[in-house]
């Protein structure tokens, strides 16, 4: 379980930048690179947060309804 949260935890940490990096890019003039900086960070979390959810085992009682 801890490998699993650092990786959450990382990810978490990387969409958080990216995230703050489009808003500060579109605040203030003259950083207009962080808005693509920004996107590239977040679209990358979220594609690594897929691949962790994805790669995370099924649960048995999964399919006892």
């Amino acid at each position: 379980m801890g490998r699993d949260s650092l990786v959450f935890g990382a990810i978490v940490v990387v969409l958080t930048v990216g995230i703050a990096a489009l808003l500060a890019g579109e605040f203030f003039h003259g950083v207009d690179y962080l808005v693509p900086v920004g996107g590239a960070l977040a679209l990358l979390a979220v594609g690594g947060l897929t691949a962790a959810i994805a790669r995370e085992p099924v649960p048995e009682s999964a399919g006892d309804h």
